[in-house]
């Protein structure tokens, strides 16, 4: 993972999703009367639109906490809101880039700033990302056994790209703790795409193959930080799942809010699963239109009270673009939060440590 990161392309990048999100808005309304629409925005309890809203801000929670953890566990004496700070960070680049390519980057420039070393700033987010596809692992299978049996049932091109979405997850998981793990299968799979990066007519073919080696190093060192401190490792899978659990639950609420009672909230859980799995292998930012299209598809059933675009609206705002908005301001106002940065703990009393924003 690089450090370095462009400001204008961020803002390029940014301009382009607005851009884009606004389309969608556009699509997703066209045809529907706008008196409809607010009349039935009205009618929604704020109360459970409230409760939705801390729902999914969990998940802004849970990323901090987990890369406290880990951060903590290479020695450095991270406090709460610095650990908010990469949360946030992470997820405002991350949903304005395409394929999510700008959060990690934006991650360890601010980790950085705050005197952590780029290895150990990388070792986390890889640690961080895999306890969170753990995560997602457990409720697809869910999903997947929830499909088989028919509880559920997505249309043909969902279900193709739910498929996917959990075969790569699969090979993710596998593939990563396979190489953190196994220095055999490692070198091998060097090997490889060494191999592979000689065939390929790319420049500078000396540069990729160190980025490659690079990346395996990465890995297996965050495997000697799993078998060093397990505990916090197992800690931080524990808050992941309830990142994951919290943040799927958000249709229910909005469901809740829209008056809707005739479906359950584990229907509910499992095809907002479904829906984020259609999501994992398309590059759109922040999966934006095909999120809105796969929700329209796979809930139209559930929300039958008011119009799809409405309901749709809603639980986007709610999962999505409201956790952008807090992400843009709490980078806006964390940014220059530096909490201690001396990484031995002991000698805590040398460190250099800011005093505005509570510890």
């Amino acid at each position: 993972m690089n450090a370095n990161i462009s400001m204008q392309k961020m803002v390029r990048c940014g301009a382009g999703f607005l851009v884009f999100a606004a389309a969608v808005l556009f699509l997703l309304l066209r045809g529907t009367d706008i008196g409809t629409v607010a009349d039935a925005l009205a009618e929604t309890s704020l109360p459970y639109l409230i409760a939705g809203i801390l729902m999914a801000e969990v998940f802004h929670l849970s990323e901090g906490i987990n890369l406290r953890i880990l951060l903590r566990s290479f020695g450095y004496p991270v406090t709460f809101w610095q650990g908010m700070k990469y949360a946030y960070i992470g997820f405002f680049f991350s949903s304005i880039t395409p394929s999510s390519t700008g959060g990690q980057p934006a991650q360890l420039y601010a980790m950085k700033k705050d005197g952590i070393e780029i290895a150990h700033g990388t070792l986390a987010l890889i640690a961080e990302l895999t306890s969170f596809q753990i995560a997602v692992f457990f409720m697809e299978i869910m999903a997947v056994r929830a499909v088989l049996m028919g509880w559920i049932r997505p249309s043909g091109e969902l279900m193709v790209l739910a498929g996917l979405g959990f075969l790569l997850n699969i090979l993710f998981i596998a593939g990563l703790l396979s190489v953190m793990f196994s220095r055999k299968l490692k070198d091998r799979l060097l090997k490889w795409l060494y191999r592979v990066i000689d065939r390929v007519p790319v420049k500078d073919k000396k540069r990729w193959k160190k980025k490659m080696d690079g990346a395996f190093c990465d890995f297996q060192e965050c495997a000697e930080l799993i078998r060093r401190d397990p505990k916090a490792m197992c800690k931080v899978i524990l808050v992941s799942l309830c990142q994951v659990v919290s943040w799927f639950s958000v249709p229910f609420m909005v469901s809740l809010a829209m008056g809707e009672r005739g479906t359950g909230y584990p229907q509910i859980f499992l095809l907002q699963t479904v829906l984020f799995m259609t999501t994992a292998l398309l590059p759109f930012p922040g999966a934006a239109g095909i999120s809105e299209y796969a929700f329209v598809r796979l809930f139209s059933g559930v929300f039958t009270k008011h119009p799809m675009a409405v309901a749709t609206l809603v639980n986007r705002g709610i999962s999505f673009y409201c956790l952008l908005g807090v992400s843009a301001v709490m980078t806006a106002v964390l940014w220059k939060y530096k909490g201690t940065t001396c990484r031995n703990m002991s000698n805590s009393n040398s460190c250099n440590s800011s005093s505005y924003l509570l510890r």
